[in-house]
């Protein structure tokens, strides 16, 4: 933005200049140049009086302080007051410029004609031409250029009318009035310049308003539907968080593929409603857990037409009407409902198919448990080119094996967890839970006592429809001794490597020298294990605490590799 200029929002969307902040600098000028010219006319007076020049004398010295400083002084305060009334009882804006314009010029044309002995004077009328630059109005420049001409012709004669003044005054009021056209067509150029900018600034604006509104409305519309997606991941206990994970998944195969971070963008919320239809069937068909009859399996198919249909004029995910529709189709052709084959299928399909039986495979379901990781990897070669993109499933088994697909790896990937509102409760009933048992006699007892402090996580979970997972880490110091120095060490390094392994959503405590506490927020059996192997790294890779060994004892439904169940 040019400098000076300010910029403020009108009930109509435009930009105006704030005329108000240059009336208070004119009228402040103004009074800086009356009290200057005050002061440099008494001393003045004093110089002229003590040399006796220019007829300065006994005699004359009243004639001439009432010429030179009163009247002067008089006019010039008198333009700052009237400027002043100017500025507060004008109410159209346009006059009160004029007005001060005028008023400004008139008090230079004072100075000019009362102290034409110094020939400097003459350019005071280049202040009004510099300050009409603020007001970008080149009518106003113009006014002011016709008057301060008048005010310099008028300065000019009465130094040639003065008998007492007899130099020749030619070449300076050429000069003069050659210094007054420059700066008048050096301020034009300078105000054109500033309008334009600001004209531009105004376009940017408005544009960028624009933008931003577009871009809340587009945030407001993803957060609806990540909400409505969690709600209808909810319906079925065990496919909580299923769509988030798939999301996950398929955003980590586009990214192996080389896609840019708007793709995965996209990807990431297409696949995140890729099952928004399932909120047209039953929660009775969805959790059921003996075998479908054929109607009931039409209704589940059909989830993808209705979720078609209710994502059809998004406009801010435009794929995900396609995604929704065709995530069930099969590579052969032979899936579901339009049997479409090959690349006929969106490949932002193709991929969330991918995705959506990875999790299947890899989550406890209502008629069967979770696969092996072996078993999963077996299950996806078997149906590379008849249900998956060989090509596609290639890259996927590819980051499978590299171990790209834990949930805990990635934290942009959490992004659409870790801003939900009810973690965020949850962590707050939590933090104040800890906090009431830190100031009771029985904390270490309800600690202690590992499944009551499971219960009571998993219960504040339950009031978010959220899952709370429980690890309680022990360092076990039989074999190395018991020096309370030693364990404290130890601790913090256990506590640096449990830090660093879980992520914001979780929560840490320590509440003996050799006992930790770590609550995984949705965390998904699967990544405990991720979490697990990953402090106990860190920790053994350090050399002051190799000596020591640790103990995981997990939530009572989890058995704890190489430790105890909980």
């Amino acid at each position: 933005m040019p400098a000076g200029e300010t910029m403020r929002k009108m009930d109509n969307n435009a930009y105006e200049v704030e005329y108000g902040k240059w009336s208070r600098i004119i009228i402040k000028v103004q009074f800086i140049i009356a009290v200057i010219v005050f002061a440099i006319e008494i001393l003045n007076n004093i110089l002229l009086y003590t040399t006796r020049s220019q007829g300065y004398g006994p005699d004359t010295i009243v004639e001439k302080l009432i010429r030179y400083l009163l009247i002067t002084s008089i006019f010039n305060f008198g333009m700052v007051i009237l400027s002043k009334i100017a500025e507060n009882r004008v109410e159209d804006e346009e006059a009160k410029r004029y007005f001060l314009m005028l008023f400004l010029t008139l008090m230079c044309a004072d100075v000019a004609y009362s102290h034409y002995q110094f020939s400097v004077t003459f350019a005071i009328f280049t202040i009004p031409i510099i300050i009409s630059i603020l007001y970008e109005d080149s009518k106003l420049s113009i006014f002011t250029l016709i008057i301060s001409l008048f005010g310099e012709v008028i300065a000019v004669m009465a130094r040639a009318s003065d008998e007492g003044y007899n130099k020749d005054i030619g070449p300076e009021a050429a000069i003069a009035f050659a210094l007054l056209i420059c700066v008048f067509v050096f301020a034009r150029m300078i105000s054109s310049t500033l309008r334009k900018r600001r004209d531009a600034v105004k376009e940017a604006v408005i544009k960028a308003e624009k933008a931003n509104a577009s871009a809340e409305k587009m945030i407001l519309s993803m957060k609806m539907l990540e909400t409505l997606a969690g709600t209808l991941d909810a319906k079925d206990k065990y496919t909580n968080g299923h769509s988030m994970r798939v999301a996950f998944y398929s955003t980590r195969l586009a990214e192996a593929l080389g896609w840019d971070k708007e793709q995965i963008s996209m990807l990431r919320y297409e696949a995140l409603l890729h099952d928004i239809g399932k909120i047209g069937v039953p929660d009775a068909i969805l959790n059921k857990p003996s075998k479908l009859s054929e109607m009931e399996f039409g209704l589940i198919k059909s989830h993808t037409i209705v979720g078609s249909d209710i994502l059809k004029n998004m406009i801010a995910v435009p794929g995900a009407c396609e995604v929704a529709r065709y995530h069930h189709e099969r590579f052969d052709g032979k899936g579901y409902p339009s049997g479409l084959s090959g690349t006929d299928i969106p490949v932002n399909a193709r991929i969330v198919c991918i995705a959506d039986a990875y999790d299947a495979m890899s989550s406890d379901r209502i008629y069967r448990k979770a696969l092996s990781r072996e078993k999963i990897r077996q299950e996806l070669m078997d149906g590379s080119g008849t249900q998956f993109d060989p090509e596609l499933l290639n890259k996927f088994v590819e980051i499978m094996d590299a171990d790209k697909l834990d949930i805990l790896d990635i934290t942009d990937a959490l992004s659409i967890s870790e801003n939900d509102m009810q973690q965020q409760n949850i962590l707050t009933d939590i933090e104040n839970m800890i906090q009431r048992l830190s100031n009771a006699s029985e904390q270490k007892k309800v600690i202690n006592d590992f499944d009551k402090f499971y219960k009571y996580m998993r219960n504040i979970g339950l009031r978010y429809n959220h899952s709370v997972e429980v690890v309680q880490v022990e360092i076990d110091n039989a074999a190395a001794g018991n020096s309370d120095d030693r364990i404290n060490e130890v601790s913090d390094l256990l506590q640096i490597a449990i830090r660093k392994n879980i992520r914001a959503v979780d929560m840490h405590y320590q509440y003996s020298p050799t006992k930790h506490i770590i609550i995984l927020l949705d965390a998904g059996v699967d990544n405990i294990e991720v979490v697990q192997k990953r402090i106990q790294f860190d920790f053994d890779t350090n050399e002051m605490s190799r000596d020591y060994k640790l103990k995981f004892t997990l939530s009572d439904h989890m058995e704890a590799p190489g430790g105890s169940k909980g």
